[in-house]
C-alpha cells in the first residue's frame, strides 16, 4: 500500500578528476578564499569559546551574530532550508513543492556569487563538465539527491543535510558541520555547547574550530567546523574536494 518509493537519478559523471594536480587545489582553495565577499566581518560574529555563563548554565558559543550578515541571500536561503528535515535517520525524506523550490532558491543564490563563478570557471576550464547547465544539474544532484543512510531502509538522507543541516543516527549527532546551522540551534536552545578541542591560529573570519555539543540531547563529542565563512565558500570548497578527490583524503 501507499505510493512507491521516489529513486532519485543517477548522478552525471564528471571527467576525470586526476585533471586537478595538488598545487591547483591549493591555489583554487586560496583564491575561492579571497573571492568570500559575504565573510563575516569584524564586528558581525562573536564567540564565546572559553568562558561560562553567569547564572551557571552551560556557555553560549555566540555571543553575537549581525541580523545585516544573516539577512543576505545565500545566509537566507540557507536558513530557510534547515527546517525541511527529519533529523533521525531510518525515515524517508519527504520533500514539498515548496521545499524543492527553496532547494533551487538557495543554489541559484549562490550561483550569483563570485565564489561559485569562480568554483564554475574551474571545472569547466578542466574538462570535468561538458557545459555549464551540465555543472549546475550535477551540483543539485550531489548535495540535495536522496540516498539511504540507513541500509536501504529508507531514503533518508543527503550531502546537504548531513552537512549543512545534521543527522541523529543511533542515539548521536552526525555530520552538522556549518556553523550558520549551530547558531540556529542554539537561538533557540536545541544546542548546548560543551567545550572546543581546538581552534585554529587566525584572527579573522572564517576560523576553524572543533568543538562538543549536545543537540536535542543528542551528543557529539568532536565536531569540526568553519566559522564565520559563507554558505557559498562551504560550499564551493566542499564540492571541490568532492569532485577532484573521491573517496579520498
Amino acid at each position: 500500500p501507499g505510493s512507491p518509493r521516489a529513486v532519485p537519478e543517477p548522478r552525471a559523471v564528471p571527467g576525470s578528476p586526476r585533471a586537478v594536480s595538488d598545487a591547483e587545489l591549493r591555489e583554487l582553495s586560496e583564491q575561492l578564499l579571497a573571492a568570500d565577499s559575504n565573510r563575516a566581518g569584524p564586528g558581525q560574529l562573536e564567540l564565546n569559546l572559553k568562558g561560562s555563563g553567569s547564572d551557571g548554565r552551560a556557555p553560549r558559543l555566540f555571543t553575537y551574530v549581525s541580523p545585516e550578515l544573516l539577512a543576505r541571500p545565500t545566509f537566507s536561503r540557507l536558513l530557510a532550508l534547515l527546517d525541511n528535515y527529519e533529523p533521525l535517520t531510518g525515515r524517508d525524506e519527504l520533500e514539498t513543492a515548496e521545499e524543492q523550490r527553496e532547494q533551487e532558491e538557495f543554489l541559484d543564490a549562490a550561483l550569483d556569487t563570485p565564489v561559485l563563478q569562480l568554483l564554475e570557471r574551474f571545472v569547466l576550464s578542466k574538462g570535468l563538465y561538458p557545459s555549464a547547465e551540465a555543472f549546475r544539474a550535477d551540483l543539485h544532484s550531489m548535495w540535495f539527491g536522496l540516498y539511504s543512510r540507513s541500509s536501504g531502509k529508507a531514503l533518508d538522507s543527503s550531502g546537504f543535510e548531513h552537512v549543512f543541516h545534521g543527522e541523529v543516527k543511533k542515539g548521536s549527532v552526525s555530520g552538522c558541520h556549518n556553523w550558520v546551522q549551530l547558531q540556529a540551534l542554539e537561538r533557540t536552545g536545541r544546542l548546548e555547547y560543551l567545550g572546543y578541542t581546538w581552534d585554529g591560529p587566525w584572527t579573522g573570519f572564517p576560523d576553524v574550530l572543533s568543538l562538543r555539543f549536545r543537540w536535542d540531547g543528542h551528543s557529539k563529542p568532536r565536531s569540526s567546523l568553519l566559522v564565520g565563512s559563507s554558505p557559498e565558500f562551504d560550499l564551493a570548497l566542499f564540492t571541490l574536494c568532492f569532485l577532484a578527490r573521491p573517496d579520498r583524503q
